[in-house]
């Protein structure tokens, strides 16, 4: 019997949002109508009355098991704990999880399964093939379904019946950007946070920004100043060499720390695409321009400068986890002034004493219009749904109703209290939080690999190659590699 779930789930919702804060911040609702904000933008208030409805349908599933397929936690630091959680610990993510299923759940007379796998993609793809119905969604990095998505095993997500993907709850960059020809094949919302803690960030010692006299970076993000020669400009100020032994390494201060994807991110931060949809959503390579020329030498100046900027990988033969053991505790010490990272490595600065701030990355010059935020393709939990499943309505009834529900329980818990209340030192960084998710992209070319581009790119940290040079030699086989995605996608459901 069919019957608007909005009504029966209105006091556990209430509940479930109440109980994500353990530190007495009041829990905010967001409103649907919101669609042309950021996934996580401020909202009305508590008071679950101003949720507007939404008329999607609930069927008695008598106890069906809705299995999802995701990246374990054990997997390292980009697993999804956010599936799945077996009780209230006091966690406020963990809760808004708990809450969110246990809902779903009652109003639907079903369970959620999460089938945690240390290697989804293989899993999925062994699955398909072999037509079996062993899950109705899977959850991994968005670039690591791309087999399967080009061998036909995922429902184009537009045929999926009730998945609504102009509802404020799907990720309408991803649903925007990663369209090819009309076709989605995966996409991100708010099922999950990754595609929020996947965005390119920049942080900044406060204490090295006083000791130094350096302008207030918030100021510049402020007066739109905050470019990329300011921020080179300001890296070599920073700059000592502190064991006095005439090399600049980790044992120094540094003006920034940084991996060789950053190189690639900070092209995305100046405006410029790798690739971009036309008409119709068909995809065109736009890399080589006038323009990106000059961004792509600025990008190997900062990057490929290591006596003002430390690169990961260089150091990947000293410490076992770059990430963990070298970049996170160098900056946490206020050794470098810059951190060119993701947003989800603010949760291991949790414990730095001295305060941090948050910026969007760079703009290449004053001119540009607006601040951009690249959301990295491996890192950000896609959402597709297998051609195997035995009763795609019902499939696609849950998971709309899942994603919608995250809106109202686990956005507030990471966005209001995780990000804003915990993570954040000061208001600067709640705005320039705004800024980012507000700016986020996604690049075609990073998600695809035509040509090589994005390897050519991250090649700039190493401080060598040319634009020019790299598409006299590549361009017709970049051109080529997406035709073959467009032929394989055009013969496609």
């Amino acid at each position: 019997m069919k019957k608007y779930y909005l009504l029966f789930i209105t006091f556990i919702i209430c509940a479930a949002v109440l109980s994500c804060s353990d530190d007495g911040a009041e829990p905010l609702i967001i409103s649907d109508e919101q669609q042309d904000l950021p996934e996580a933008q401020s909202s009305e208030s508590a008071d679950e009355a101003a949720r507007p409805e939404y008329d999607l349908p609930v069927e008695d599933y008598g106890g069906y098991n809705f299995r999802i397929l995701s990246r374990s936690v054990e997997t390292g630091g980009w697993g999804n704990p956010e599936i799945a959680a077996e009780e209230e610990t006091g966690d406020p993510i963990n809760d808004a999880v708990y809450n969110r299923n246990r809902a779903i759940e009652e109003a639907y007379n079903m369970r959620i399964i999460n089938i945690a796998s240390m290697d989804v993609e293989t899993q999925a793809g062994n699955s398909i093939r072999a037509a079996s119905d062993d899950f109705d969604i899977i959850v991994v990095g968005l670039n690591r379904q791309l087999s399967l998505k080009t061998s036909g095993g995922l429902y184009n997500l537009y045929n999926v019946p009730h998945v609504n993907l102009s509802g404020a709850w799907w990720d309408q960059r991803a649903v925007e950007q990663l369209s090819v020809i009309n076709k989605l094949y995966v996409t991100t919302g708010d099922l999950t946070i990754r595609d929020k803690d996947s965005a390119a960030i920049f942080l900044f010692s406060k204490q090295l920004i006083s000791d130094l006299g350096l302008a207030d970076p918030y100021g510049l993000v402020a007066s739109d100043t905050w470019t990329f020669d300011v921020m080179y400009d300001m890296m070599r100020a920073a700059t000592r060499d502190l064991n006095g032994d005439g090399i600049i390494d980790d044992e120094d201060q540094i003006g920034l720390i940084t991996a060789n994807e950053y190189a690639r991110y900070l092209f995305n931060a100046s405006g410029e695409f790798m690739s971009t949809l036309g008409a119709d959503s068909v995809p065109q390579i736009t890399i080589y321009n006038e323009r990106a020329v000059a961004v792509t030498e600025k990008i190997k100046e900062i990057q490929g400068a290591r006596e003002y900027a430390l690169n990961a990988q260089d150091f990947s033969n000293k410490y076992a986890d770059i990430w963990g053991d070298f970049q996170t505790p160098m900056f946490a010490g206020n050794r470098a002034l810059f951190f060119h990272c993701r947003m989800a490595h603010i949760t291991a600065l949790r414990d730095m004493d001295s305060d941090f701030g948050i910026l969007p990355p760079p703009k290449f010059d004053s001119s540009q219009e607006s601040y951009h935020a690249v959301v990295g393709t491996w890192t950000a939990s896609g959402v597709s749904v297998p051609h195997t499943v035995a009763d795609p309505e019902k499939t696609g009834l849950i998971l709309e109703a899942l994603v919608h529900e995250g809106r109202y329980t686990l956005l507030p818990a990471y966005y209001d209290i995780n990000l804003k209340t915990k993570m954040a030192r000061d208001e600067e960084s709640v705005a320039m939080i705004d800024i980012i998710l507000e700016s986020r992209l996604y690049d075609l070319g990073e998600l695809y690999g035509w040509g090589d581009m994005a390897a050519f790119l991250e090649g700039l940290s190493q401080g060598t190659g040319t634009l020019t040079t790299f598409w006299e030699r590549n361009a017709e086989r970049a051109e080529r590699a997406m035709q073959a995605t467009l032929d394989r996608l055009e013969s496609l459901d």
